[in-house]
Order: structure tokens, then sequence, then C-alpha cells
């Protein structure tokens, strides 16, 4: 009777929290992967969007399943006007073939979490296997593939059941599909590329229209000569009007300069010349320097 009772309380026991996970598990409302391959690195970027269900006991916790050889690079979600935050997440812990990070959801708005992950390579043509097998069930579920660059096929399994272009690329939308609890979903892509260009590259350099000499924001030197004379010319004009103003002030404010009227002292004495032969001699001399004749001094 005893050990009847002690297997029954076992059993209860290891049934309650068994009972109790059942009940905490989330269902969600939708998940749209997005599969970005060779956009800003030579690999597959893979991108999660999520939502629980509203009728979830909030928090929750959600636990994703991602492969070991994948690089977890973000976690964030909604705040409004499709921009996302970063939220708190658990790191990524290896268990068995997978690794497994956990997210605390806290409100009714969607979530994701983006990871990079290598391509296989046959040839030209890469190849990329995805697995969803997180347990939950999910109302709507959708993938969202972007056609990288210099792609000359495609295949995608299951297939695509649209296709758009949106700023000259190429995506292919999934059908709508409802996932049960403990279903899985298998994604197989196939596409044939002839070079290694990544779309983030030819982004960059996009040019919509050629560049002229009348695209917008360009500076040109051939519209800008008549304005570049014009100030040349009204600078000259300036330049001389203040040097004419200057040098007119200049001239106003200079006094004339006197002669000098200083006479020497010989010039009020008369000259006196040689009787015999002219010679023109000092005022001081007696006899002529030239001829030795004697000089006649006239009184004054």
């Amino acid at each position: 009777m005893r050990k009847l009772l002690l297997i029954l309380l076992l059993g209860a026991c290891l049934a309650f929290p068994i009972s109790a996970f059942a009940q905490s598990d989330a269902e969600l409302s939708f998940v749209k992967l997005q599969f970005w391959p060779e956009y800003d690195q030579p690999s597959m970027l893979v991108i999660v969007d999520f939502q629980v269900e509203e009728n979830t006991s909030l928090p929750v916790t959600l636990t994703f399943r991602i492969p070991t050889d994948a690089n977890l690079i973000a976690v964030a979600s909604d705040v409004g006007g499709g921009q996302f935050m970063n939220a708190p997440y658990e790191q990524p812990v290896t268990a068995g073939d997978t690794l497994v990070f956990s997210i605390t959801i806290e409100d009714y708005t969607p979530h994701r979490y983006e990871y990079y992950q290598p391509l296989s390579f046959d040839g030209e043509t890469r190849i990329f296997s995805y697995l969803w097998n997180n347990g939950y069930a999910v109302e709507n579920f959708q993938y969202l593939f972007l056609e990288p660059l210099d792609v000359t096929s495609v295949s995608l399994d299951p297939t695509f059941a649209s296709q758009e272009t949106s700023n000259g690329l190429d995506y292919y939308s999934g059908g709508l599909a409802q996932i049960g609890a403990g279903e899985s979903y298998t994604l197989s892509i196939r596409y044939t590329k002839t070079s290694n260009t990544l779309v983030s590259q030819a982004q960059a350099v996009q040019i919509a229209e050629p560049v002229n000499e009348d695209t917008p924001g360009r500076v040109s030197l051939a519209n800008s000569l008549p304005y570049i004379i014009g100030g040349l010319g009204i600078l000259m004009i300036a330049g001389g009007l203040m040097y004419y103003f200057q040098w007119g002030r200049r001239s106003a404010g200079s006094k004339p300069r006197k002669r000098s009227n200083a006479q020497s002292p010989h010039d009020n004495v008369a000259s006196v010349y040689c009787p015999q032969c002219g010679a023109r001699a000092k005022p001081s001399d007696r006899f002529c320097r030239t001829c030795g004749s004697r000089l006649r001094h006239e009184q004054s």
C-alpha cells in the first residue's frame, strides 16, 4: 500500500511540471522569415519576425533554435513605425546539434532576431536549407526571399506564391501556411550566380540618372563663370575708389616743401676777372692764377 502511494506521489510530481510547461506554451500569431543571400556578406542573412497571440499570458519566455554554424547578430522589438530597438535575451548555448537562446516577451508587439549562416557551393550554384522546429503553433507562417545580383536561375521548395520588384530588386514570397504545435517547416533554396557582387555594394554605387551640368547639387564652372567675373569687377572698382580717396586725403594733408633760398656768402661779392687774360679769380686772390698778373679789386 505504501509502495503504491509512493509511486502515485512520484507520478504526480513528474506530471505537474509537464502540465505546467504545457500551460505556459505560447502561440504565435505570425512568423515571417526573410532570406537575404549575399546581401552585405557572402553568406545568408536570416531575419525572423514574429508576434505572440494576444491570448498568451505575459510575460512569457520563448526559446528558439538556430543552427550551430549560425552567428546571431541581433534580437529586437518593434517600438512603432517599423523601427526596432535591441531587446534583452539570453546568449545562445549548444543543445545537441543546435544553438538555443531565449527571449522574454512582455508586450504584444512584433519581435525579431537575425543571424548569418554560411552557404553551400556547387560551382556557381548556391545551396541553403532552413528548418523551423521551435515547437510553437503559428497562425500565419510565411517566407520572403530576396534574389541576389547576377542570378541566372532560382529554385525554392516549397515554391513561391508571388513575385514583386522593389528598388530594382526581386522578392519572392511564399504562400501563407499554418503550423501546428510541434510541427516543423523546411525550405530549400538553390540559385545560380555568375559573380560575387553583394547587393549592398551595388546599391551603394547605384545612380538613378546620369550626372551632367544640370544635376542638382553639382557645381558647374560654366554656370558660375559670369558671377565670378562680376565679383572680380566689383572688387576692382571698390579697390580703385578706396585708393582714390586715400590718395586724395594724403594730398590734402601734405604741405608743400619750401625751396631753399640760401645763398653762398660769396654770391654777394662782385666777381673778379683778370684784366690781362680774363680768367675768373676768387675775391681773395691778389694775382691771377692763370697768367700771374696783378688783379684789380673794386671797392664795394
